[in-house]
């Protein structure tokens, strides 16, 4: 028996046995009668003719029904012990699988199955909608109701951005274990470092009514508290598009980062096809060769690449990486690897992608 064959055995022994385990402890759950099933939205965006929804159907106490205000800068933040409680739950969830959600869309209602994870990805048929936001009603077992915002993409729009989130806006240390635990555990939302003059180049960016997309290994568990900092620190609001952590068909603990970017990033290109996108990611991972692929198979579709350089990194990746901003430059499409937001906001400027004058005042942030 060859090494692939027991890699696939032994995953899905994994997968089922957390599907007996997760059911078990549903089960248990809504006998005890502590839980109940909600429903949680995620951004959706889409056209004025189709648009993507998603979600995750989930069982929780009736308390956490009632949400807590969203934190602004002048909100105290949580002592370590009560930070730690609040982002310890985020991941404690127990899914609700392969049951019905219905998507109330203007277009007529449509009804769903959760996956094995209790997710909802799906496509729905708009009846050419205004662009803009949109709010779409889900509903599913047990009274459980939410409402989703989408972003409709005006098909005027002829450039999108998308951007990485750990160390491309957000200070997380992703290359550092007890780094990224630190600030993912025991950091309050309220303390979360952006990178400097981040947000002020993101609002110039998008500012022509452009959409962004943040695509992220991150897992879905922290969709609500990173969009909490995108609101609190200023960013655009846009999809977030992240991952789910646990046993799955390609390992045992993520999706890494060639698996679950490169399928988005191709997906988005395919759902907005009047969109040339500004690719923007840093250099802790694999964003160099992932923006790089996909700006060899479709150079008309990549406006440009900027490649954030972070703290502690080889020296010899930083030359690999700087030669393969070299060679798809060459190639046509412009891939910058910068030190921060101002060298990119020049850089775009001189390519038409933002107004010049809004360069000092990204500049002036990072004073």
């Amino acid at each position: 028996m060859n090494r692939i064959r027991v890699k696939r055995l032994l995953l899905a022994s994994v997968l089922a046995l957390e599907d007996a385990v997760e059911g078990g402890i549903a089960l248990g759950a809504q006998i005890a009668g502590r839980r109940h099933p909600m429903i949680v939205p995620f951004i959706g965006h889409g056209t004025p003719t189709r648009a993507r929804i998603g979600a995750r159907l989930v069982l929780a106490r009736r308390e956490a029904e009632s949400v807590e205000p969203p934190p602004t800068e002048s909100t105290s933040p949580r002592s370590r012990r009560a930070t730690l409680k609040v982002s310890l739950a985020r991941f404690l969830t127990v899914e609700v699988t392969r049951t019905p959600v219905t998507i109330h869309a203007p277009g007529g209602d449509v009804v769903v199955r959760t996956d094995r994870d209790g997710y909802v990805d799906h496509e729905v048929a708009l009846p050419g909608v205004e662009p803009g936001w949109l709010e779409v009603r889900l509903t599913g077992p047990g009274g459980a109701s939410a409402v989703a915002q989408v972003l409709v993409v005006d098909q005027a729009t002829d450039v999108g951005i998308v951007s990485d989130i750990d160390d491309t806006i957000l200070h997380t240390g992703l290359l550092r274990a007890r780094d990224f635990l630190r600030a993912t555990l025991l950091t309050d939302i309220t303390e979360r470092t952006p990178l400097a003059g981040a947000a002020a180049l993101y609002q110039a960016l998008t500012a022509p009514g452009r959409p962004i997309f943040y695509v992220s290994t991150s897992p879905w568990n922290l969709h609500e508290m990173l969009l909490q900092f995108v609101r609190l620190r200023g960013f655009p609001l846009g999809p977030l598009l992240l991952t789910d952590w646990g046993p799955s068909h390609t390992g045992l603990f993520r999706i890494g980062a060639q698996h679950h970017k490169p399928p988005l990033v191709r997906r988005l290109l395919t759902e907005h096809p009047g969109l040339r996108m500004v690719l923007i990611g840093d250099s802790g991972q694999e964003d160099p060769e992932i923006y790089a692929d996909i700006a060899r198979d479709h150079p008309e579709r990549v406006a440009a690449i900027y490649i954030r350089r972070i703290t502690g990194l080889d020296l010899g990746r930083g030359a690999e990486i700087d030669d393969l901003a070299a060679e798809v430059t060459a190639a046509g499409v412009p891939m910058l690897v910068v030190d921060d937001s101002a060298q990119i906001a020049d850089h775009a400027a001189g390519l038409g992608l933002l107004d010049r004058a809004a360069v000092s005042a990204i500049r002036a942030d990072l004073a």
